[in-house]
């Protein structure tokens, strides 16, 4: 038996076969990934909206091949929601399935608790209005934001992002290593950790820098949906080079 610790029902935003890299190199011995899209191709509030009718039915097709918890990423639908429709419907979700759900705005918040953190700089791709939503979420765990402005490749932007969704397979993970930690620095007196959203960019191979030379907690968003995953599938496997939470909080009570 393959996954004789569990099966995670994957839900992700885009067809990226590259955010399936590191949910399969991070699964531990015993833990099957079994991956689905929703299929975001463009930032816009229009498919945000259609998101939760699509990730219900991918969600009960998962349970059906035997996964035992669904884990849902795309942070924007979520957090332009917001805090309580993200509880109501995951729990009805949760109730519907008889699986536990983890969704992307949840994982994220409860990392950042988990790492202490109180003042969080949000680092990201999005624009105005979907960043706010972001810090108005947090708030809601304790947490206060400072919201740092959205990273650009050139001058074009895209519905709710500062950046077009689909123009940022082309951004480094070098580049979004410069952009959090110029955005951070000058701001770094007045935060305790750092967010790094959106699974878009390649910004998990950056995780150990930017805590090293910025000398605070980093939580990427990716790594934090896994993280909570395993959690709730009760299996605890600390692991170097991917930050603090995965290497010292694997088996944290969340």
């Amino acid at each position: 038996m393959f996954a004789w610790r569990g099966r995670i029902g994957l839900i992700q935003p885009t067809h990226r076969g590259k955010s399936f890299h590191y949910w399969y190199r991070l699964a531990p011995p015993g833990v099957e990934i079994v991956p689905t899209f929703i299929g975001f191709r463009r930032g816009e509030r229009e498919a945000f909206e259609r998101a939760f009718d699509k990730a219900e039915e991918i969600a009960a097709s998962l349970v059906e091949v035997g996964a035992n918890i669904i884990a849902i990423g795309g942070l924007p639908p979520f957090a332009l929601k917001g805090y309580e429709f993200d509880s109501a419907w995951t729990e009805r979700i949760s109730s519907r399935l008889g699986v536990p759900v983890v969704t992307p705005m949840q994982a994220c918040a409860l990392a950042l608790r988990t790492l202490g953190v109180r003042r969080v700089a949000l680092a990201s791709y999005f624009g105005e209005e979907l960043a706010a939503a972001l810090a108005t979420y947090f708030s809601n765990f304790g947490l206060d934001s400072i919201v740092l402005e959205g990273y650009r490749r050139g001058q074009e932007s895209e519905g709710l992002f500062s950046t077009p969704l689909m123009s940022l397979d082309d951004v480094s993970k070098e580049q979004v290593y410069r952009y959090c930690r110029d955005a951070v620095l000058p701001r770094r007196s007045e935060v305790d950790g750092l967010f790094v959203a959106g699974s878009g960019w390649d910004a998990t191979p950056m995780v150990e820098h930017l805590e090293s030379d910025l000398g605070i907690p980093v939580v990427i968003s990716l790594l934090a949906q896994e993280w909570l995953a395993l959690r709730r599938l009760h299996v605890a496997v600390p692991m170097e080079g991917y930050g603090s939470l995965w290497r010292d909080h694997a088996n944290a009570d969340v």
